[in-house]
């Protein structure tokens, strides 16, 4: 007999809303900011958090982690992993966000150094550049699809140089990677899984033989000491910085022209004044952050948090979204406010898996949106908000479009 499924109060795995998703969260930390649900399917216990502090304990907690196999008892992993992992995405599995420390530490300690603030800030005339390139093919014409043609080639376009990854083959790339994130199929999704992985074996031999300046040779050739990456640590390495790189990205500027444009008055305030640009992209992150809900977490013992324990092997899962609009730690938060100071949200995470590549997204950002207005001084929708496709992704919240007028 088929055990029943549980169901939850509220619309969690609804795609309607993936839209709008702050209601819901407003209304679960009023009701139960610590909230034991079930996952997409309704077998496992997950349980959600909203408050701002208790998502701040989560994501810096020692015993909610990612590595379930290495952290709980098999009767555990074969809840959530009845089967044996498919051995067609074990290249891509062993990246930073999947593993705990000690393994994190080490990984992230040999690439850190591409991402430290003096090396993403060299980049600026790059991308600055980048950027007025495609305003330049934007400008000729009334109307645009901000995404197709600014928000998403721009950061691809960037990472892809970090990388060394031939301008001719960022199309490739850009398929490969939605087919592994917002794929038809696993069929699909494996397949391009193995392009990647061909692709990419090619172009680390060739990096082997024929060092360049880029991110690429620093991996081929990372060392802290005496350690290095091993092949499928470098190939997992490879994907997560170019989706990690561009996704987060893409949607940090199409969210933050529609919520300007939504806020004439901010975008006013804006125009008015452009050094309040870095106040703004942070408002943005806070307000309509890329980022939903971050890789689940596991409590590999029983965990206490804001007074309620977690029994070992339960899903925790800390909602960002939530937490930057908790009304304990932000004053008005449902207010987009481009001067709120102070502003301490946590778009990008907190703890040892704080985003590595915040600096870059926030200059990438920040030039966007600044090389943006002051091309298009009439930007404005060209559509009515409210019947705008949003992804259904519970992980990355952002527009499948964002048509717009230039004049």
């Amino acid at each position: 007999m088929t055990t029943p499924l549980k169901t939850n109060r509220y619309p969690i795995w609804d795609e309607r809303t993936r839209a709008n998703p702050h209601p819901m969260y407003a209304q679960m930390r009023a009701e139960a900011p610590i909230y034991e649900g079930t996952g997409l399917g309704g077998y496992n216990t997950f349980w959600f958090l909203t408050r701002y502090d208790d998502v701040q304990t989560a994501l810096k907690h020692p015993k909610l982690g990612r590595d379930i196999r290495a952290n709980l008892p098999e009767v555990h992993v074969r809840r959530y992993f009845p089967n044996p992992p498919d051995p067609r995405f074990a290249a891509l599995d062993r990246h930073l966000l999947n593993q705990d420390p000690p393994n994190h530490t080490r990984l992230r300690a040999l690439v850190h150094k591409a991402f430290t603030p003096r090396a993403i800030a060299a980049l600026q005339p790059r991308i600055e550049a980048i950027a007025d390139a495609l305003l330049d093919e934007m400008a000729q014409e009334e109307t645009a699809e901000l995404i197709e043609q600014f928000s998403y080639p721009l950061p691809i376009t960037v990472i892809a140089e970090m990388l060394g990854v031939p301008s001719s083959d960022r199309a490739m790339f850009r398929k490969w990677t939605r087919d592994l994130l917002n794929g038809d199929s696993l069929e699909e999704a494996a397949e391009s899984t193995m392009a990647f992985v061909l692709y990419m074996n090619a172009l680390i031999e060739a990096r082997r033989n024929d060092p360049q300046d880029d991110i690429l040779t620093g991996l081929v050739h990372a060392a802290e000491g005496d350690d290095t990456l091993d092949h499928m640590e470098l190939l997992a390495m490879i994907f997560l910085l170019l989706v990690a790189g561009h996704e987060t990205t893409v949607n940090l500027i199409s969210n933050g022209v529609l919520t300007l444009l939504k806020h004439p008055d901010q975008l006013a305030k804006l125009r008015a004044d452009m050094r309040l640009m870095p106040s703004a992209v942070e408002e943005i992150l806070r307000y309509e952050g890329p980022v939903e809900i971050p890789m689940l977490r596991w409590a590999f013992e029983d965990v206490e948090i804001g007074g309620v324990t977690i029994p070992q092997g339960d899903v925790v899962v800390p909602c960002l979204m939530a937490a930057n609009r908790d009304p304990a730690v932000f004053a008005n938060p449902d207010t987009f406010d481009i001067t709120r100071q102070p502003n301490p949200h946590i778009a990008f995470g907190f703890g040892i898996h704080y985003c590595l590549g915040a600096p870059l997204a926030r200059l990438e950002g920040t030039i966007a949106l600044t090389r943006l207005l002051a091309r298009f001084d009439k930007l404005a929708l060209a559509a009515n908000p409210d019947t705008l496709a949003w992804n259904d992704s519970t992980l990355i919240h952002g527009l499948a479009e964002l048509p717009v007028r230039l004049r």
